[in-house]
């Protein structure tokens, strides 16, 4: 397989050549420093992928001729999203990129009590900045599907949406072990759902309304296990966990 894989917004069907501008093409040039006569991955994060030959590497733009194209019409057995407590920008942009590399199909930030407040004459830029952190990652690990970036949620709209299949959170006040419900449906022989939201706190978790108010709007509270774990730390220990056992 190659070391390079790269995005381009949309890969058409039957497309024999391609030309790749911009950011990508300049990350393929300067970074990469891919070479004519190299071969590359270019995925449109919809799930198809084509290998392509590099044919020219010039000032502006990188011209490509595509040897094959692969469709995943599959897709993950599970559909996970991941729901952020909005936290630190670091931070939250580390829970991104991990959610993104496992295979997420989605990533909600969410506000709480307990939660930094989203910046509003910003919101644009910066969900521009999280949706380039999911393309990178993605090309990093070489998926074919891109995490899909929500605006931020309050945790009372996302509560009331009807959602995925599951609807878990994660609560340091008790819940059911997420590891036995991840195993239980593989020591049964039954298949594993296939959709699920997993909701993680901000910095100093849930207050005892949220709890309540979670679990009367049918989300499960589960646990990570005896040990307090940063934010950061249990969304991505959660996801990990997910899907493990659910999509590998």
């Amino acid at each position: 397989m190659t070391a390079n894989q790269f995005f381009v917004p949309h890969l058409p069907e039957g497309a024999a050549r391609i030309v790749l501008e911009g950011e990508e093409h300049r990350h393929l040039a300067r970074a990469a420093r891919v070479r004519a006569g190299d071969e590359i991955w270019l995925f449109d994060g919809s799930g198809r992928r084509s290998l392509a030959r590099v044919e020219k590497v010039e000032g502006s733009r990188t011209e490509v001729a595509v040897l094959k194209t692969e469709d995943d019409d599959a897709g993950p057995r599970t559909r996970i999203v991941l729901a952020q407590g909005l936290m630190e920008a670091k931070k939250l942009e580390t829970v991104l990129e991990k959610a993104a590399e496992l295979g997420c199909a989605g990533f909600i930030p969410v506000t709480s009590a307990r939660s930094l407040k989203p910046s509003v004459e910003r919101a644009d830029r910066k969900l521009e900045r999280w949706r380039r952190i999911v393309r990178e990652a993605a090309k990093q690990c070489k998926a074919r599907l891109l995490t899909e970036v929500h605006p931020p949620r309050t945790l009372a709209d996302l509560s009331a949406s009807p959602g995925a299949e599951r609807r878990l959170f994660l609560s340091e006040h008790g819940g059911w072990p997420l590891k036995d419900i991840v195993t239980a449906a593989a020591g049964k022989g039954e298949p594993p759902p296939a959709s699920v939201l997993l909701l993680v706190g901000p910095k100093g978790g849930w207050t005892e309304g949220e709890e309540a108010e979670l679990r009367a709007a049918g989300f499960e509270a589960v646990s990570l296990g005896r040990r307090v774990l940063r934010a950061e730390t249990a969304a991505v220990a959660g996801a990990s966990m997910i899907a493990h056992f659910w999509n590998e």
